[in-house]
């Protein structure tokens, strides 16, 4: 009984080490989020279902704002998927294979459209972004030396409504049309105004999204699992390798 109680621990723990809880955003469309009906939806989430197929494994997905699975992921309680890499983050993440590249672009208000060609031309703006997240390291040196201003929520549509009601200059937004579209037709308001709104050509930058652990939790061999699964779902087309 005693070596039957044994082997369970054993297996147990060989189980949670195998299966790590995967913190992602509920918010990014169309990358990872929460449809209508409350279920796990989104381009990252199809590879974790990919990868959990493959492997046999179950899938541990934990849904919550970006700036706290970032934070969970930080303090090693679990992973973070859609992460991009910084040069502070490289001191402080092992990473996975590059899983996609998604285009941030600039939306302003009809009328209120300016060029862009780069980090610059944002001078004295006020920029809506996504709470926590980070644009690239351009963009975080810009922001650091105050370049122009942002003002940051986790909701996409409340970062819209500002721009529609003046309160920004414009908003990024991840996946190009695709995230747009998927924001605004999502809110009656913002829908019916749809008309309002002009996304630029010129992307800010094109996000590379890797799946990321903190280095205390010593997961490379997971990662090497992992990154095999990233490129069977690439072959396989379950997942995009460009999100334009």
């Amino acid at each position: 009984m005693k070596l039957s109680i044994l082997l369970v621990l054993l297996l147990s723990g060989f189980v949670s080490a195998a299966e790590p809880l995967i913190y992602g955003d509920d918010s990014y469309f169309p990358v990872m989020y929460k449809d209508k009906n409350g279920q796990s939806a989104g381009v990252l989430y199809k590879l974790l279902q990919h990868h959990s197929k493959l492997t046999g494994s179950k899938l541990a997905l934990e849904h919550t704002s970006w700036r706290r699975a970032y934070e969970f992921a930080l303090q090693g309680h679990g992973g973070v998927i859609g992460l991009s890499k910084t040069s502070a983050r490289l001191s402080q993440f092992d990473y996975s294979d590059a899983i996609f590249d998604d285009n941030i672009n600039i939306v302003v208000k009809k009328g209120k459209e300016f060029p862009y060609a780069r980090i610059e031309d944002l001078k004295g703006k006020s920029v809506g972004v996504h709470l926590g997240a980070s644009y690239g390291e351009v963009f975080d040196k810009a922001v650091a030396a105050k370049l122009f201003s942002i003002d940051t929520s986790s909701i996409p549509a409340v970062r819209f409504k500002k721009l529609l009601y003046g309160r920004v200059d414009c908003v990024l937004v991840g996946s190009g049309k695709i995230g747009f579209d998927s924001i605004v037709d999502a809110d009656p308001g913002l829908k019916s105004n749809k008309a309002q709104f002009v996304i630029l050509k010129q992307p800010v930058v094109r996000d590379t999204m890797y799946l990321g652990f903190a280095k205390s939790m010593s997961m490379g061999k997971y990662l090497q699992s992992f990154n095999q699964s990233i490129a069977d779902a690439k072959l396989k087309k379950v997942i995009p390798e460009t999100n334009n």
